[in-house]
């Protein structure tokens, strides 16, 4: 539960520490629209309306001031931090709920909790369990269950509309397409990785495990050729589980960002061109991406966890 909570707290500091690095870009931009009396009024340029059309992919910092600065850093409450926090309580109170009515009955009664159940037997027997065996597995359990329902309600939030009382708000938003928030994700899944691996193995014989046995024989010339082999090997296995986090950040955010980027485009076609035969064909063809993305926010989270399981397995049983 430590590791599942950290993956919150990661996730929120990444976003807020993103969007105090565009913090000053923001308010120059909005202080110049502000100081021109005709900026809302006059029509936006194509290219002017379809970066307010893909502005609902960022992050929207909710007041000027931050609540904690770090030398010239500022962090801010976004619309993503917004989501993330909302889609924890989601989880908290959804099994919460779940595991009393557990106690009270242990059959599922009704579709609500058939439903949480069969998601939760699946991530935990043909997921977890069947990857990292029944012994690990049940270790790691709560970080892996916690990370593909926090996955999947984000992914869900970018789905439902905006409505009118919310759109000040920018809210609902993606989260998960903010490569900050995935990067938060994937550092917890790096963490667990090296936890695992150093609970499992010792520090001592993961380093030393990093790269393959190396067996030359004693004579001066294959020892040397070893210590040359070891001096390429260790950097790019180094390299290697460096490169797993950076994946699934990548992989996350751009599946994200790609759909929702594609429904944003159609719709600034529409306002763009104002005309009647490309709304009806602009929306008809967002009512397909949308079912796309409803089976998009599922897949996602399942491979986002079905690899992350991977790696911490490879990592608790080196010799596979």
């Amino acid at each position: 539960m430590q590791l599942a909570a950290m993956q919150l707290a990661i996730s929120l500091w990444t976003d807020a520490f993103a969007c105090g690095l565009t913090a000053m870009q923001h308010a120059a931009a909005m202080q110049h629209a502000a100081g021109s009396p005709e900026a809302a009024t006059a029509k936006l340029p194509p290219a002017e309306m379809m970066s307010e059309v893909y502005g609902h992919l960022f992050a929207h910092p909710y007041t000027h001031a931050p609540y904690a600065q770090l030398g010239p850093i500022q962090f801010h409450f976004t619309n993503h931090n917004l989501a993330l926090l909302l889609a924890a309580a989601i989880v908290l109170v959804a099994f919460g709920w779940l595991a009393r009515r557990r106690r009270k009955d242990p059959i599922a009664r009704g579709p609500l909790q058939n439903c949480l159940e069969a998601l939760v037997v699946f991530v935990k027997n043909d997921m977890v369990y069947a990857s990292m065996g029944e012994h690990h597995g049940r270790r790691f359990l709560p970080l892996f269950l916690t990370q593909f329902f926090c996955i999947l309600f984000m992914n869900l939030f970018g789905i439902l509309p905006n409505f009118d009382f919310f759109r000040s708000m920018y809210f609902p938003t993606t989260a998960t397409a903010n490569i900050w928030v995935t990067a938060g994700l994937a550092l917890t899944t790096f963490t667990a990785i090296l936890y695992g691996a150093i609970k499992e193995q010792g520090f001592k014989h993961f380093v030393v495990g990093l790269a393959p046995p190396i067996h030359l024989g004693d004579a001066p010339a294959m020892k040397a050729m070893r210590v040359a082999i070891l001096c390429i090997m260790y950097p790019i296995e180094v390299l290697g589980l460096l490169i797993k986090p950076i994946a699934l950040t990548i992989r996350l955010f751009a599946n994200m960002v790609g759909g929702h980027l594609a429904m944003l485009t159609v719709y600034g076609l529409i306002y763009l061109f104002q005309s009647y035969a490309i709304g009806a064909v602009g929306v008809g063809f967002n009512v397909f991406l949308t079912f796309l993305e409803l089976l998009v926010a599922f897949l996602q989270a399942y491979i986002f966890t079905y690899l992350s399981i991977l790696f911490v397995g490879a990592a608790v049983h080196p010799e596979h």
